[in-house]
């Protein structure tokens, strides 16, 4: 498949920039929820795995 094959399906009067961004290829390194951390080697590992949670944030706890 080359970068012009969907070409036709690419209105005339999208801006260039928005037509080559749709047209790009995903990158597999992204950093979703199931992507396995990066943690030094130096790192303790409690503290990674401290810091890796997330916290939800509660809207009636005003500090």
């Amino acid at each position: 498949m080359s970068e012009t094959d969907d070409l036709a399906q690419t209105p005339d009067d999208a801006p260039e920039a928005d037509a080559a961004e749709q047209r790009a290829v995903l990158d597999d390194t992204d950093d979703g929820p199931d992507a396995v951390p990066r943690i030094p080697l130096d790192a303790n590992e409690a503290d990674a795995a401290e810091q890796s949670r997330e916290v939800p944030i509660d809207e009636d706890d005003y500090r």
